[in-house]
């Protein structure tokens, strides 16, 4: 049902976002941030949850497949992860150069942007991974799940023609820049339909026919039961990756900052050091991400949410650190009393204090806490497990940067290694809507002679 409202919700948000921005048209020249503070808050901030949205929108839609389909599922779903989160991320610097134009003048404003521009670790990092898996996701997509038929050729065909009318006209001027973000919704909505019709076919008991009919709108029985889930194996695999590396990645982080200090000015002296940092520190709560998709498929019903609620928090918070990077950009372009007004300006901004930066960050670190939790009520580990982690969590908040700082990773990736380790292969509940996991025939036992 969630899943089924993402689809939706989705494209209906990037309209949204898309109707309210102010640079539209011709008029993409210095000062329209300034001119109209209030309309590019709502623009960036609806714009990011619209490619957030999108993330479980994409991967319930490719969810069924399993052999069909699975090479181009697994670079969609990659896509979608890694690439479509990161760019979400970038809709924060939109509202840097808010900040600057509302409090430095012209010129600096293009001098921090081209600082900004020529951060490698930005471009290599944010940028190009970002906007690459942006077009994947958007693009491969329903080519997969149409390919799986799991939606129709029809319903994919439309969403194609959604996003690349969104490409081609996204600031163009109203309404013609409405054009994708409509066809989307309406291509998404059959597609809604479509996985309904699909999923409900596949958990039919005795169903005759095969999948194609469940996409076309035919009768409807699923997939052959014999066929093997190649594309669940890999997303298993890359969840227990995750578990293991995102801790790592994450002490990885905290190491490189510069001085091993929250001190602003060693970042200044340090840019690299402090870019790559920031980068880190974004891949590790990225990392989080498959791990908690792993465990949506392998607890009860409140790891299953706590591992989702998680999930969608960690999309959020791994994008803050873009803010980094526009405040290194600063700080190394114009005076440090400047630079301290263009940041409590960005921190000022309550839409994104509100909805986005805090909720993430509260929920990300509170699901953190709470899988583990889950996944000991479950039994699939022992309580000290949960405990290791949430020591981790509180080392994090309590430490945080300096020489003690490797505290909270290792404590991470103790209790989440045992974790990934304990997982089984297979769930422990059926989700609704698909067939129950069989146990394993076992060969017949000889019976000892009378």
């Amino acid at each position: 049902m969630l899943i089924r409202l993402a689809l939706v919700l989705a494209p209906a948000v990037l309209a949204v976002a898309t109707a309210v921005d102010p640079a539209l048209g011709d008029d993409q020249g210095g000062g329209i941030y300034r001119a109209h503070p209030d309309a590019i808050q709502w623009h960036s901030v609806l714009l990011h949850w619209a490619w957030v949205l999108f993330v479980p929108a994409f991967l319930g839609l490719l969810r069924p497949i399993r052999r069909r389909g699975a090479v181009l599922a697994r670079v969609a779903w990659c896509a979608a992860v890694f690439g479509l989160v990161t760019f979400s991320a970038l809709m924060a610097y939109d509202l840097a150069l808010l900040a600057m134009e509302q409090t430095l003048p012209d010129a600096d404003v293009r001098r921090v942007d081209a600082a900004f521009q020529s951060m490698d670790w930005a471009v290599w990092g944010w940028q190009i991974p970002g906007l690459a898996g942006w077009a994947v996701a958007l693009l491969l997509t329903p080519v997969a799940a149409a390919y799986a038929k799991v939606i129709s050729w029809w319903t994919a065909s439309a969403a194609l023609l959604g996003s690349l009318l969104y490409l081609q006209f996204a600031i163009s001027p109203l309404p013609l820049n409405l054009a994708g973000p409509v066809v989307m919704l309406v291509a998404y909505g059959f597609a809604c339909r479509e996985l309904a019709r699909f999923r409900a076919a596949a958990g039919a008991p005795g169903a005759a026919v095969d999948r194609e009919n469940a996409a076309t709108g035919g009768a409807a029985p699923g997939r052959a039961a014999d066929e093997p889930d190649t594309f669940g194996v890999f997303k298993d695999r890359v969840g227990r990756f995750g578990l293991v590396a995102a801790p790592v990645v994450f002490g990885a982080g905290l190491l490189t900052v510069p001085g091993l200090s929250p001190d602003i000015a060693e970042a200044v002296r340090q840019p690299g050091l402090a870019q790559a940092s920031a980068l880190l520190l974004h891949l590790s709560w990225l990392l989080f991400v498959p791990g908690m998709l792993l465990m949506m498929r392998r607890g009860r019903r409140f790891t299953t949410v706590a591992a989702a609620v998680t999930a969608f928090a960690l999309m959020h918070f791994s994008g803050l650190m873009v803010g980094d990077y526009s405040d290194l950009a600063v700080r190394l372009t114009v005076p440090a009393e400047l630079a301290e007004k263009v940041s409590d300006a960005f921190g000022g901004y309550a839409l994104f204090a509100f909805g986005w930066a805090v909720p993430a960050m509260l929920v990300s670190l509170l699901g953190l806490i709470a899988v583990p939790i889950g996944a000991a009520a479950d039994g699939l580990v022992r309580w000290w497990v949960p405990v290791l982690t949430g020591l981790g969590v509180v080392a994090f908040l309590a430490v945080g940067v300096g020489p003690l700082s490797v505290l909270s990773p290792l404590l991470l990736l103790a209790g989440y290694g045992l974790l990934a380790r304990a997982l089984p292969s297979r769930p422990l509940r059926a989700w609704a809507g698909t067939p129950a996991q069989e146990p394993e025939p076992r060969e017949p036992q000889p019976q000892p002679a009378p």
